[in-house]
C-alpha cells in the first residue's frame, strides 16, 4: 500500500450560495498559502541537504512539511468542491472531513531525492492529460452543483481520483515519501482501515 493516503468523502449536498461566493472566500487563503508555501520551500531546501548528508528526513522538518501538505490537501479539496466546509488555516486537527495519512520514511534514497524533478517528468506529461479531462469534468460539476445542489457520482469519481493522484505527487515532491507515485488515483480498499 502506498504510504500516502488521502480521503475526501463525497458531500451529500453542497451549498449553491457558497459555490457562487467561493472565489471571494478563497482570497484570504491565497495570501496565507503564499506565505506558508514560502516557509515550506525553505524547510524543503533544508530537508534536501539533511537527506543528502544523512539519508534521513529530520522529523521536525518532516512534521512541518506534513502540516503544510495537510493544509494544501484541505485547500485543494475545497477548491475542487470535494468539501463544502471552509478549510482551516493550519495543518493540524483531525475534525476536518478531508483526511490525510502519511507514514514517516525511516530512510530516503539520496539519488531519488537528488534527481526527484527528473523522476517526476513522466508524471508531468501524464498529469497534463489527466488535468485536461478533470478540468472538463469540473466545468460540468460546477453547473451540476449549481443546479442540483450536489455533484454526480461519476463526477466525484473523476475529481477524487485526480485529488488522490495530485496529492501523491505533492507528497513525493516534498520528500514526505520515498516510494515513486503510481500513475493513477486509485486507493486500495485497505486504506479505509486507516481512516476511522
Amino acid at each position: 500500500m502506498y504510504p500516502a493516503l488521502f480521503l475526501a468523502p463525497q458531500p451529500a449536498v453542497s451549498s449553491r450560495l457558497l459555490l457562487l461566493f467561493r472565489p471571494l472566500l478563497l482570497l484570504p487563503h491565497m495570501f496565507w498559502a503564499l506565505l506558508y508555501g514560502l516557509a515550506a520551500m525553505l524547510m524543503q531546501f533544508c530537508s534536501f541537504w539533511a537527506i543528502m548528508f544523512t539519508g534521513r528526513h529530520p522529523r521536525a522538518l518532516w512534521r512541518f512539511l506534513e502540516g503544510y501538505m495537510r493544509y494544501r490537501t484541505r485547500l485543494s479539496a475545497y477548491v475542487m468542491l470535494l468539501s463544502d466546509r471552509y478549510p482551516p488555516f493550519g495543518g493540524t486537527g483531525d475534525d476536518y472531513p478531508v483526511r490525510m495519512h502519511i507514514e514517516y520514511p525511516v530512510r530516503l534514497s539520496r539519488a531519488a531525492v537528488l534527481f526527484r524533478i527528473l523522476l517526476l517528468f513522466p508524471h508531468m506529461f501524464y498529469g497534463i492529460g489527466f488535468a485536461f479531462v478533470v478540468g472538463l469534468v469540473q466545468l460540468l460539476q460546477f453547473w451540476t452543483v449549481l443546479l442540483l445542489g450536489r455533484m454526480a457520482s461519476w463526477q466525484y469519481d473523476w475529481i477524487h481520483s485526480w485529488f488522490i493522484y495530485s496529492s501523491r505527487i505533492d507528497a513525493y515532491f516534498l520528500y514526505l515519501v520515498d516510494e515513486y507515485p503510481p500513475f493513477n488515483g486509485q486507493q486500495p480498499r485497505a486504506a479505509a482501515e486507516v481512516f476511522p
